[in-house]
């Protein structure tokens, strides 16, 4: 090695061994494990499809219901349109016209779902907190998935039921209103 190369290199090492170190950075405070992993006290928030109403899940009685308030009004105004005291509501949706609020709810945990429609406009019901949560489905041992939800047509839904074969979802076209299914397609192995 040449010597200008090598006082050049114990140079630069002497400069590298003389710089004060970097100061210190204080770091941020660690964020509680509670604020990531508790229940959100309101938690899925929508707007209403006309832009007049706000509806989220809020514990109502202990447990995750759906609540809905008018778009001006403050968030103590807000009032339950679902009262379950046994399992929390996990998600819902406004149909396209925003006439109803469409939620799948199992009973007592069996995982076999039904969709309910509740019409939050509605006045409670007689000696109730809430207006009337309709069972659309209404099956005991099945399981029912929401496969479409089409703009065309703003009262239906397309489901999957297993209520012929336990192993296949059949589908349907469901009227919102009324609860009438109409058998678009059986599903089978071949």
């Amino acid at each position: 090695m040449k010597p200008t190369k090598f006082f050049s290199f114990v140079l630069l090492i002497t400069a590298a061994a003389c710089q004060s170190p970097a100061p210190k950075v204080e770091q941020p405070p660690l964020i509680d494990r509670e604020l990531l992993f508790d229940a959100p006290e309101i938690a899925g928030g929508q707007i209403s499809p006309d832009g007049k109403f706000i509806s989220f899940i809020k514990p109502y009685k202990g447990t995750q219901n759906i609540w809905i308030k008018k778009l001006e009004e403050d968030f103590t105004a807000a009032k339950p349109i679902t009262a379950d005291t046994i399992r929390p509501i996990r998600s819902y949706f406004w149909t396209r016209d925003g006439k109803y609020i469409l939620y799948s709810q199992d009973k007592g945990g069996d995982e076999n779902f039904n969709i309910y429609a509740v019409d939050p406009k509605e006045a409670p019901a007689a000696g109730s907190d809430i207006p009337e949560n309709r069972d659309l489905t209404n099956l005991k041992g099945v399981r029912v998935f929401i496969y479409a939800v089409p703009y065309t047509d703003p009262d239906a839904i397309y489901i999957g039921l297993n209520d012929r074969d336990k192993a296949w979802h059949d589908l349907y076209k469901m009227k919102i209103s009324t609860g009438e299914r109409t058998l678009i397609r059986q599903n089978s192995a071949t």
